[in-house]
This record gives C-alpha cells, structure tokens and sequence, in this order.
C-alpha cells in the first residue's frame, strides 16, 4: 500500500480525478491500493443561484411513497417534507415535482398545496379506479417545509413524488425569477362553451389574480374533460405562430391533466388549441408565474416558443430498458450551459406498459418517474430535469417486455440559466463503494454529474472514500467506510450519500490515506480518524476511531504528511512530529509510537512530503532536501541503499523549491527550472534514458524550464513555464500521451497540450491523467476503463481529450 500527501488549492470547485481546493499546503505524493479502480471527481466554478425566484435543478429522487407506508384515505390529505432534506434548503419557496397516483380504489383528483394553506379549489391529477397515472406538479411550500396531497375520491389511493427541483424563498425581483401562488383557475369552458374541434382559446394570464400584467410566462395545470373524440392541445403564447408541438394528449371521454410551463403573450393571454374533430371543456389552474424581462441571473427562466426536439419516430422506436439522449443545450437558442430543461414528454405506440425517467446525461438513472404508459397508449407528461454536463437530457424506457417499444417525443418549452452552486462536486467512474456521492453503490458511469446537496466546497481528498472540505470549515464524507474511516460514527460499509463528519469545524486542511484521515483546525491542533492498527491516529492507543479524535500533544501545526502507517506533522516554528509505525518516524528509533514524538535534528523545514510506507522527506528553508526511513531502492538519496532511523541529507542538491514522490522514487524541481531524480528506475521513471535505478540524485537532462511536477506509481509529468507537458516513463495504457504505447525512458511531449495549469493522476496506480487548462477546462488521456476517462470514449486514449462539459474548473487533486 502506498501514500500520500495532499496540495490543498483555494477553489470552489472538485475532478474523481480529484479536482479540489483548499487552504493548507503540503508537498505532493500518490497513494493507492493495487487493484483499487478509481473514482473520479471535479469542483467547478459558477456563480450560484441566489435570488428570490431561482431555480435549483436536482437529480430526480423520491421524497414520497405512500406504498411504503399507508395508502391515503378517501377525502383525505397526506404531507411530506421537502425542506430540509437531501440536500434542499429548508426555506425555499416552491418546489417541481413529479406526482404519481397508483392503485385507486375510486375515481377522484388530487389537490397539491402548501403545508398550512386553506386547500385551493384546483386539481392537479385526475384520475379512474385503478388506473396509474403521472403528473407534473409546481406546488408552493408550506412554512414548515411541507407540500401537501389532498386526495378528493371515495376511495384509498396510493401517492409517489419525485422531486427534481425547488426555488428559493424570498419576493422575486429578477427578471426571470419564479413567483408561486396559491392554485388559481385561470380557466374552466365547462361555466361557457367546449372548444370546437380544430379550434383555440385564449384566456388572460397577466393582470388577473395577483400576475403581472407583463408575465414572461406562466406554470398551470391544464385539465381536458369531456372529449367528443381523441386528440391534442397546444398551449403558446397568444398572438404567436402555433408550434409544431403538444402538451396534452387525449382518447374520447377522458378526463386528464398535464401540467404546462409556456410564455405569455404581448396581451397577456396564452392560447389553447385543439387539435381534434370534436368538441372538449379545458380547465386552466394557475400555480405560479414567471417575471419579465430577459433571464440573466443563475437560476432564472428564460421561455422558449415549444420546439420538438426528439421525435423517435423519425428514426427508431426506444427499445425496454433502454434509454435515448437528445441535445438540448446549444440548440434552438439554449445556452450550451443551460443547467435544467422544461419540456413536455410524450410516450407513444407502446408495445406493451412501463414507464419513462428523465434525467441529466451522464447522470446515475435515477428511482423516479415521469410517465406511466399502457400498450398501445398515448400518452404525454411535462417534465423538469437538469441538464447534463454535455448538454444533453435522457429519457429511459422501463418495460418487463423485451418487446416493449416505445416511440418519445420532446417539445422543449423553456430552460433555466446554469447556476452550479459555488464549490459543486462532480463525479464519474467507479462506484463500487458508493464514492460517486450519488445515494447508489454499483452503478458505475461515464459522464461526470454533479453531488446533489454539496456546495461550498474548497477541497476534496479521497478515492473509494471521500471528504469534502467546506468554506464554513465542516467536513462531508461518502463513500467507502471500512474501519469508520469516513468518521460519521457509523460502522456500516459504505454511505454513497454525503454525510457530515462528526464534530468537525474550523479545519483549515485535510490529508487522507486509505484507511485514515487528517484534518487540521484553524487553532492548529490536529482531528485524527479511521484505523489505528500502528497508532498512526496518534492517541496513546492502537484502537480505530469511527469519529475524529484530537492528536495527542499536537499545536501549531502548518501542514501534514502521511503514509500507510506513519503520519507527520510540521510545525509552525519548522520542526517535524511523528508517529505511527517504527523505522520512519525519524527519532532514532525503530518501535512504534502511539503519540507524537520529535523528528531528531530538524529546524527550518519548509514542507513536507511521504513516500510508501515507510519514507519521508523535508524540504529545508535553505534549499536542501533531508529524508529518513525504508530506503531499497536508494529514496533516500544519500548514496547507500541501508534505511536510515533519523534524517540525513540527500546528496547534491541545492536550491530545491518543490519536492514529488511516486512508486520508491523521488524528483527535486529546483529553482532554475531544472529537475533531480533519485531511487526506483525500472520502467525509466527517473527520466535519465536508462533504467537503472540512482542512490544519488541525477539531473534530468531533458528538462528545463519546469514548473510543476506530477507522479503517479509509474509515470512522471512536467509542466513547462510555455505551459505544455512532458511525460516519460510506463505507458501500456497511452498514459504518455503522445500518441503510442511504448514506454519511455526520457521525456516526451504530450500531444496537443498547451495552456496548462496543473496535472493530475486519478490514482497512484492509475493509468488515467487529468489536466487543467487555464480556461477551466479539463483534459483527459490513458486508462479509460468504461469510459472513466469521461470524455465519452471507453476505449484508453494515447491523446488528450476534452472531459464532457467541465467548466469552470480550478483545481486537481490526486486521488489515493
């Protein structure tokens, strides 16, 4: 097992990868567990949401099911919480859902409103005894965070909410920005006359009820009852051409709702056309409105004439669970980085009963629905759903019939504009412990997605477990949880959720290895947790802590390093701790210490850094590099291959600003952009053309003006001042870069690279390499094992290539 150290960036974003951020500064290294496949993750960059009105999209997830516990009664009402969990703020003003009516025993409709509010006379499905039927719902929240469900039926009936979305709470001012309202009916033919066939309607919106007179658009309910034939409505906005598009499909005598988001007219009027050869009564009830003006503002809506954007019948019915993507962002007028789509759904010549789930590309599929269907059934849904990192939407087809078919069409009628929250995190790859943070264990994918309920994250540090360090200086963790290393208290496997570290605040910094972690507090004083087999927790004992522990003795620490087994500490005043397993704690002994102890004859260390299990280093004030501990390979420089218990000078070298580790060798940048390399050499890691492994640093002849270093277990990166990259070393996987798959034993240019501000190994052990440009973006080439290299290539790469839909990134962090 190897080590690692961590470089914490200030950021607001994170690449499972690692993209990251952070304040406290260590040297880098690389840690691993052979055989261990990696995750990987990015922090990006936007502004977030924070007007009154705006939007947050989430990842579809299931905050009701009545199936799991009591059906509602006739006449009857059920509540569920909305605010405050899984992520969503417990103040918020509305709240987009997906509302499923299964297994009635009567006829009736259900009445969605806030929690607390006198129950509008307004309905929002309608439905038959027995019948499964979908509806999208915009419903206010009440003040305790709770929408409420009023069942209007003489009999039980089973509810479903899936939440893909909220707003948050506050009078809405921005252009854009969303107003909830009590359900209002706008509009009911059945108190005048039916739409004729192949006719329209059009009734006021803007200056009736509390809307502005100047509405940019308008969510309501509409409800066709009483259809003398089968057919279709299309809601536009009055005075506009009518568009090739639908929001509500309907066979004769039945009654059904959708739920319609459409732009209003100058006249503030919508209009309703019916495309049918008889007559039917529509009923309009308003739940919310939209302000004027252009959306420019994270979060806000901006409404689009309803244009179709997938029609499979144009090219091949959607096979059983099977799904197909369409384009959405950078089409039609959408921003490429439109974070959430509003369209209407439409299932079509089903082949056999299922049902459909929306959700952003790349994403894990969520356990949600959007359209419940029946062989040969037409029928159609809006939904609400973000946007994935490539601009695309998926629409899933569930069906237990290998022969279940169905044709889908999408007319988008709107979008809202990105509002990533400040210091998201995305993920992709594997997820064999729950590390991609999306509530599922197993479900691998190829496309990063972003970790609903984090934000303010500075860093991440982490691989089959992660913590995420925030700006309010808590600590989140997921993933893998052997000997409670994700220090949440609990001793359960896994969490593939997010949860709050206990205990944890004011950290300034963390450090993480594969069974324990680190975090150093704003007062200096050092949180340990996870397992403590080699007292590496530093407390006096050699028992494993399920929850953070303080270090025994430890003040006026800047920084940490840690191995496996061994972990150390710098202080302020240049001095270096220790503790942990024997032989590389640099005091002159070879037991294990359970608490801190000194490191013999160190003063003005700069930083620090961790080798393998058992090899460290410091980097003087002065320029000159000491290291202590295992030393086979020649590590530690000092021109034996005998370990050392205390800490002696690494041979020659002067003039050293950054130190990098990888598999038992190490490289010193110095300050005139030149490179040293000592120790492991037998795949050309050391970059001198032979490989031979050097007890003495050599200078890498075919590098200069180096910036920054990178290593992984087997390869080496350098970034240049002109900012493009060399690469030497293993290179089975294309990790080089440089378009083969031969090694190298010298450096060779990565291909196509330029602009470069950091380089990043998803693992140590990992044939996988990020880079961040300058412009935010992120470039990716080597081991694309199911597509892990997230460029939506699942072959390995030999060249960069760009990772779908990252923006705005400003850091990387090695994974361990």
């Amino acid at each position: 097992m190897r080590a690692s150290v961590f470089r914490i960036f200030t950021s607001v974003g994170l690449l499972m990868g690692l993209l990251t951020a952070g304040g406290l500064a260590a040297l880098p290294a690389s840690a691993a567990t052979a055989g261990a496949l990696p995750a990987f993750a990015a922090v990006g960059g936007s502004e977030s949401p924070s007007d009154p009105g705006a939007m947050v999209p989430v990842s579809p997830f299931r905050a009701l099911d009545t199936r799991n516990s009591t059906s509602v009664a006739a006449d009857s009402e059920v509540s569920f919480q909305v605010g405050g969990v899984s992520g969503i703020p417990s103040n918020i003003s509305a709240v987009v859902l997906n509302l499923t009516v299964t297994e009635p025993q009567s006829f009736g409709f259900i009445t969605a409103y806030a929690s607390g509010a006198k129950r509008p006379n307004a309905s929002n499905v309608n439905f038959a005894t027995a019948q499964t039927v979908p509806n999208s719902v915009t419903a206010a929240v009440g003040n305790d965070g709770k929408v409420t469900l009023f069942n209007r039926s003489a009999g039980r009936t089973q509810l479903i909410a899936d939440i893909s979305g909220y707003y948050l709470a506050g009078t809405p001012e921005t252009a854009g920005a969303f107003a909830p309202m009590a359900p209002t009916r706008l509009l009911d033919t059945r108190k005048t006359k039916p739409v004729r066939g192949d006719s329209a309607v059009s009734f006021q919106v803007g200056g009736v009820s509390g809307i502005p007179a100047d509405a940019s658009a308008v969510v309501f309910n509409l409800t066709v009852t009483e259809p003398k034939s089968f057919g279709f409505i299309t809601a536009y906005a009055s005075g506009s051409a009518r568009p090739d598009a639908s929001n509500l499909n309907f066979g004769v005598d039945q009654t059904i709702p959708n739920s319609v988001t459409v732009p209003v007219g100058k006249d503030g009027k919508v209009t309703l056309f019916s495309r049918s050869s008889g007559s039917t009564q529509l009923i309009a009830d308003a739940s919310g409105y939209f302000l004027a003006g252009k959306a420019t503002s994270p979060g806000t809506f901006e409404p689009v004439n309803p244009t179709r954007m997938l029609d499979t019948r144009k090219a091949k019915a959607v096979a059983a669970e099977s799904g197909v993507s369409f384009q959405v962002g950078g089409v039609s007028g959408i921003p490429a980085d439109a974070s959430a789509v509003v369209f209407n759904l439409t299932v079509t010549q089903a082949d056999y009963y299922g049902f459909i789930t929306a959700y952003a590309s790349g994403a894990v599929k969520p356990q949600a629905s959007n359209i419940n269907y029946a062989y040969g059934q037409t029928v159609a849904n809006s939904v609400t759903v973000p946007v994935g990192v490539d601009g695309k939407v998926t629409v899933f087809n569930h069906s237990n019939s290998s022969s279940g078919n169905v044709q889908l069409i999408a007319d988008v009628s709107g979008y809202y504009l990105e509002g990533t929250p400040s210091g998201s995190v995305f993920t992709w790859g594997n997820n064999s412990a729950g590390q991609l943070g999306n509530g599922t264990v197993g479900q691998r994918t190829s496309i990063p997605a972003r970790v609903q309920g984090l934000s303010g994250v500075r860093s991440v540090v982490g691989d089959r477990k992660n913590l995420a360090l925030l700006t309010d200086g808590t600590v989140w963790a997921w993933g893998n949880n052997f000997n409670g290393v994700l220090g949440t208290g609990s001793t359960l496997y896994s969490n593939p959720t997010p949860a709050k570290v206990a205990g944890l605040s004011g950290v300034k910094g963390l450090v993480g290895v594969f069974d324990s972690n680190y975090a150093v507090l704003n007062d200096g004083t050092v949180r340990a947790w996870g397992r403590n087999n080699y007292g590496q927790l530093g407390i006096g004992n050699t028992i494993d802590s399920p929850v953070p522990v303080a270090v025994a003795g430890l003040g006026d620490v800047a920084a940490i390093a840690s191995t496996s087994f061994t972990t150390y500490a710098l202080l302020t005043d240049g001095t270096v701790r220790a503790w942990g397993h024997g032989g590389a704690l640099g005091n002159g002994q070879s037991a294990d210490s359970l608490v801190p102890v000194t490191v013999t004859g160190l003063s003005g260390v700069k930083a620090i850094a961790a080798l393998g299990s058992s090899t460290a280093y410091a980097l003087m004030e002065d320029g000159t590099v000491r290291s202590w501990g295992f030393n086979g390979s020649g590590q530690l420089g000092n021109g034996s291959n005998t370990r050392s218990l205390a800490p002696v000078e690494v041979s020659g070298l002067t003039g050293v600003t950054a130190l990098a580790t990888m598999n038992a060798a190490a490289f010193a940048l110095h300050s005139d952009g030149t490179v040293s390399a000592w120790g492991r050499n037998y795949m050309g890691q050391l970059a001198d053309g032979t490989a031979a492994n050097s007890n003495v640093p050599i200078k890498v002849s075919a590098l200069s003006g180096v910036k920054a270093l990178t290593m992984s277990d087997s390869n080496g990166y350098a970034i240049l001042n002109d900012g493009t990259v060399r690469a030497w070393g293993a290179n089975s996987q294309g990790q080089l870069g440089n378009g083969s798959i031969e090694n190298s034993l010298v450096p060779v240019v990565v291909k196509g690279l330029g602009n470069v501000a950091e380089i990043s190994t998803a693992t140590a052990f990992s044939g996988t390499v990020f880079a961040r440009l300058n412009d935010g973006t992120v470039q990716a080439w080597g081991s694309s094992y199911l597509g892990d290299i997230g460029t939506g290539a699942t072959a390995d790469s030999n060249v960069p290539a760009a990772v779908i839909g990252l923006r705005d990134i400003t850091s990387l962090q090695q994974g361990f």
